[in-house]
């Protein structure tokens, strides 16, 4: 197996191929990514599909992107899609 490198920073309105790489990890898991859409683009959907992530895992339930970074895949967020979805 091969280890899956997730790099940040992420932020809400980009377009990058790590976040295609984001997207694929968060839709191995319908109830978290039901849309399961892959574009590279990092929106609501992303946004709502990391907040999904984040509370499942108790990472962060509250807040906003921009206060407390929930829904943004921040260092803590990416090490665990990593370590949970990445296999």
């Amino acid at each position: 197996t091969t280890a899956i490198s997730l790099f940040g920073p992420f932020s809400v309105g980009i377009t990058s191929p790590q976040v295609t790489l984001l997207q694929q990890l968060l839709a191995k898991d319908p109830n978290i990514y039901p849309e399961g859409l892959m574009t590279g683009f990092y929106g609501s959907l992303t946004v709502k599909a990391v907040q999904r992530f984040q509370t499942k895992y108790n990472i962060l339930t509250s807040g906003s992107p921009e206060t407390t970074g929930y829904g943004l895949a921040g260092p803590r967020t990416r090490e665990r899609i990593t370590e949970i979805l990445g296999r």
